[in-house]
């Protein structure tokens, strides 16, 4: 599926239930907060806001669906199960650590490349994705109640995008 699909796939699941025209969204929005539908307006203003991190996300970022994700960790558990037949019982992991708890220091290409990501405020957090016990990791960004990871930039060649996803996928 090409990122235009995916992106009108997720605006249309976020916008399900609203009745105003879309360029009226927010004065709905202010309308029922004026009239004490706190709550109903709170709903369209963070659908309003995940649309446009959706929007911003899938137009300047590759992304990693949960499948290829899950098909990756398989694939490194595969590869090192493999040559574990001697009887070690421990297999590659690909593990995500939040960004305020990963204790290495990135290049800087890639913290210039975090700074850009976040001044598109799109996304709520980052984390580091990088193989237990190996160097050189990945950084992906994420938005709450999405299941992509935004691919934002890697250090050296340990763990890849390219190993993760072909030139032509997210």
């Amino acid at each position: 599926m090409d990122s235009a699909t995916k992106v009108s796939e997720m605006l249309s699941e976020v916008s399900a239930g609203f009745s105003a025209p879309a360029d009226n969204k927010e004065k709905v929005q202010d309308r029922l907060a004026r009239l004490g539908f706190k709550s109903a307006s709170t709903k369209i203003k963070t659908a309003i806001d995940k649309k446009r991190k959706f929007a911003i996300a899938y137009e300047h970022y590759r992304y990693v669906t949960a499948e290829k994700m899950q098909a990756f960790q398989m694939k490194l558990r595969n590869e090192s199960m493999k040559r574990a037949a001697s009887g070690r019982s421990r297999w590659k992991e690909l593990a995500f650590t939040p960004l305020d708890r990963y204790t290495e220091t990135p290049p800087a290409n890639v913290l210039d490349s975090l700074e850009k990501a976040m001044g598109h405020k799109c996304f709520d957090e980052f984390r580091v994705a990088h193989i237990v016990n190996v160097e050189d990791p990945i950084i992906f960004g994420y938005i709450e109640g999405c299941t992509d990871h935004f691919f934002i930039d890697q250090w050296d060649d340990d763990v890849k995008i390219s190993d993760i996803l072909k030139a032509n996928e997210g």
